[in-house]
């Protein structure tokens, strides 16, 4: 009985480390996302940005209709 408790214990305890681990890798996706994001938010303002001073892009994108 007391060996049934204890592998119990151990396999509880390996779901606790996957689910630890799964959050983590989570957090630093999410992370990266957001820079990753936002360095391409900026590259595209800059882009835009010269070629509307260019005379290029005079207007504004619109969102593609569904």
């Amino acid at each position: 009985m007391k060996a049934l408790l204890q592998k119990a214990a151990k396999r509880g305890q390996s779901l606790v480390e996957y689910g630890l681990v799964l959050a983590l890798i989570a957090i630093v996706a999410i992370l990266v996302v957001k820079a990753v994001g936002t360095q391409t938010t900026s590259t595209f303002d800059n882009v835009q940005s010269q070629m509307s001073s260019a005379g290029v892009a005079s207007t504004s994108p619109t969102a593609a209709s569904s």
